[in-house]
């Protein structure tokens, strides 16, 4: 198989797997409601449901992660947690009380956290660094279009016209499938170490010691913060947005829905316009012209519920996560020895989730009782332009303009 050849086939095959694992995370919260009644849930056990996946997500992203760049062979542990990711998400068609499903959801969790850190440090690696940012383009378009788009309409269709047994199973078996064609497909990126320090020639092998030394990288330790400020903002409007839009801002949760289909549209251009904004002008300029758009959209959102605001909902959800992606993946990677590519985005991961998923939301919700709703879009605007600001000392990991020959 030619390079180029191999390098969009890896592309494509990593794309259709995060498409896929997404969906299998999210297939449980468009089946909520037949669930609920299934298993006599309220709110806050299904809340329980989310906490355990994102709990299994950050504790295999902090420590498997490692463990696979510790190995220096990639592929030896992405394979397996891919196919784990479809088995464990498919065994929740199995979970008969909400005791068994909070375990197969947390091991759903497990599996997945492993698998976007890895898939992305095998591409730093194996790809074309000249591309690295179209390759996340093209993850992030799969997850758009499978997971935002089509995944919804399908897991629901498969639970009304078979059971919400099938759709879990029917929507896990791709996940599998894919993992297997990549272990076929993939080229193993380094060998494991011979001994306590010493490395194989061409091995790439991360140390223990390493993990420490990420924060020590510049890039890094602002990249992180900066990420759990875009994500406040994000997971503000993700987890509020539509209740503000229908308690507060006077619209029906039939418009509401049409808006969040269309911003799932508008996430796929993003997908589109930003890895080509990113490898024109640069990590660094990107960063800060996209955060200081979210700042202004939030605010708009904040101070207006008419059209531009509208328009504003839902072009900023998908620029948020892109943003996100930007810097735990992207820059980071690009900031670091390939040997501790995957652990360093897997950290980035772990602190967005933990912060976004679960800190953010409680504190932004006791704030919408008692200032109202669209309070979460200031204090969106207010840290996403401390992000702006906090971008200026990133260093650019890309050459955006050729270096000039010597006469």
């Amino acid at each position: 198989m030619k390079e180029r050849t191999y390098q969009n086939t890896l592309a494509v095959l990593f794309a259709l797997t995060w498409g896929f694992v997404i969906l299998d995370r999210q297939a449980i919260t468009f089946l909520f409601p037949i669930l609920m009644k299934e298993f006599h849930l309220n709110n806050a056990q299904t809340g329980d449901i989310i906490m355990v996946t994102g709990l299994g997500f950050v504790i295999s992203s902090l420590f498997i992660t490692p463990l696979a760049d510790r190995s220096g062979l990639k592929k030896a542990w992405l394979v397996p947690v891919i196919v784990l990711a479809g088995v464990f998400s498919g065994s929740t068609a199995f979970a008969a009380s909400l005791a068994a499903m909070l375990v197969v959801r947390f091991l759903t969790g497990l599996a997945d956290g492993p698998v976007y850190p890895l898939m992305t440090s095998v591409l730093t690696v194996q790809g074309d660094p000249k591309r690295f940012a179209s390759y996340i383009g093209v993850i992030q378009f799969a997850v758009g279009l499978i997971a935002s788009i089509l995944g919804p309409s399908l897991t629901i269709q498969l639970a009304v016209r078979l059971n919400w047994h099938y759709a879990f199973v029917f929507t896990s078996l791709p996940t599998v499938l894919v993992g297997i064609i990549i272990w076929f497909v993939l080229k193993e990126t380094g060998l494991p170490r011979t001994g306590p320090e010493k490395r194989i020639p061409g091995g790439n092998a991360m140390r223990w010691k390493d993990v420490p030394g990420i924060f020590r990288y510049r890039n890094c330790a602002l990249s992180y913060i900066a990420n759990v400020l875009v994500m406040v903002g994000f997971w503000g409007v993700v987890s509020f947005g539509t209740a503000y839009w229908v308690n507060e801002g006077g619209l029906t949760i039939e418009a509401t829905g049409y808006m969040t289909s269309i911003s799932g549209v508008a996430g796929l251009a993003w997908a589109l316009v930003i890895p080509i904004m990113a490898d024109r002008l640069g990590r660094r300029p990107s960063a800060l012209i996209l955060t200081l758009y979210i700042s202004l959209s939030m605010l708009l959102i904040y101070l207006d519920r008419g059209l531009p605001a509208r328009i504003s909902f839902i072009m900023v959800i998908g620029c948020c996560g892109f943003v996100s992606v930007l810097y735990v993946a992207i820059i980071c990677q690009e900031s670091v020895p390939p040997a501790i590519a995957a652990t360093t985005t897997a950290i980035g991961m772990a602190i967005g989730e933990l912060f976004g998923t679960t800190i953010a939301p409680r504190i932004l919700g006791s704030m919408g009782d008692a200032y109202g709703l669209r309070t979460i879009f200031l204090v969106g605007s207010l840290s996403t332009i401390i992000a702006f600001f906090i971008s200026f000392g990133i260093k650019e990991t890309v050459r955006t303009k050729p270096a000039r020959s010597k006469a």
